[in-house]
């Protein structure tokens, strides 16, 4: 069982502490135990949950030391394991907003109907007659010197089709069918949903499989997920990288103010807290602002006048605010 669905079973976060995971298979195990739950479910359920918990413990003695392990179901009350059909897997896409707040999709699933024309038998009450190709009608073929019954008509010279053309013998024919299924908030692409009983057909006295879907989302215009954290660009001018204050930032959650700090030497700035939301015990990522610098395609004259001000102002007190222009200043002057 791979750990991912061992946790997915025991309910509990991918990151959970060794003591959540015993307080799960707990709680879990005194829920489906078959002495105590008459659900013709609890046996298997039982057992899963079992199963996923030695899994991620890799230790069964470990359980002994807070957990009382539920005994295994005695022999009176056990019931045999009903067929099940197979489980099926596919993936279903969404929006990353949608995958963040939660949302209702349309899945369609492979489906089966029962054959109208053979009412599910798979043949018809008459046949198709032809000739066996194999004896060419005589009923016999040569073999060892001799002749001896043909085997693929029995003798007979001829074979006859009883399948049913409408469903070549099957007794059933492709339905599609939709569903309707609810995506819970928060819900990271890759993790798994499983939806009971929308699987494989039942088999005779049996129970339809399950069906497992696994999210992915759709690229995003301006979004990026890595992790849990959230990457987004935003264009700023020059004049807001040098002078500081807020931009606005779209975020997950609707537009949000960032403060940027004066001379901002850093392209990047991180926003705790505001990247995919959380989910149980998972804490949500953060919002990363990719700033995009963006230089002007000209300047009017204020702006000209304006900015030649503020270089006359920083040639005055060029060593505190510029060091570097200070020294390359020195320089020059010693070629003068």
């Amino acid at each position: 069982m791979p750990a991912r669905n061992a946790h997915q079973i025991l309910g509990v976060d991918p990151d959970a502490t060794l003591a959540e995971i015993k307080r799960a298979y707990k709680r879990l195990a005194m829920r489906w135990h078959p002495d105590r739950n008459p659900d013709p479910q609890a046996q298997d359920q039982f057992r899963l949950v079992r199963q996923a918990f030695e899994r991620l413990t890799q230790k069964p003695d470990d359980a002994s030391d807070d957990v009382d392990t539920a005994p295994e179901p005695s022999a009176r009350h056990s019931k045999p394991a009903k067929p099940k059909g197979e489980d099926r897997r596919q993936e279903v896409f969404v929006d990353l907003l949608d995958a963040a707040r939660g949302a209702t999709v349309t899945v369609t699933v492979e489906g089966r109907e029962p054959c109208n024309d053979c009412n599910g038998s798979g043949h018809r009450s008459y046949g198709r007659t032809s000739m066996c190709s194999h004896c060419h009608g005589s009923g016999r073929v040569r073999s060892g010197g001799g002749l001896k019954s043909c085997s693929h008509c029995h003798g007979k010279g001829f074979t006859t089709d009883t399948r049913c053309p409408s469903c070549e013998g099957r007794g059933w024919n492709p339905a599609d069918r939709q569903l309707a299924v609810s995506v819970p908030p928060a819900m990271l692409p890759g993790e798994e949903l499983r939806i009971s009983g929308q699987g494989g057909p039942a088999p005779d006295d049996g129970e339809p499989g399950d069906l497992y879907l696994t999210l992915r989302t759709h690229p995003h215009p301006l979004f990026r997920l890595d992790g849990h954290d959230i990457h987004v660009t935003v264009p700023v001018s020059v004049f807001r990288v040098l002078a500081g204050g807020s931009i606005d930032v779209p975020t997950l959650d609707g537009v949000r103010e960032v403060l940027l700090p004066e001379a901002a030497t850093s392209p990047e700035i991180r926003v705790a807290g505001a990247g995919f939301p959380g989910r149980g015990r998972r804490k949500p990522g953060d919002l990363l602002v990719h700033l995009d610098t963006q230089q002007l395609q000209f300047l009017g004259k204020e702006q000209k006048a304006m900015l030649e001000m503020a270089e006359q102002m920083l040639q005055n007190n060029l060593k505190a605010q510029s060091p570097v222009l200070a020294r390359w200043n020195a320089v020059v002057d010693t070629y003068r």
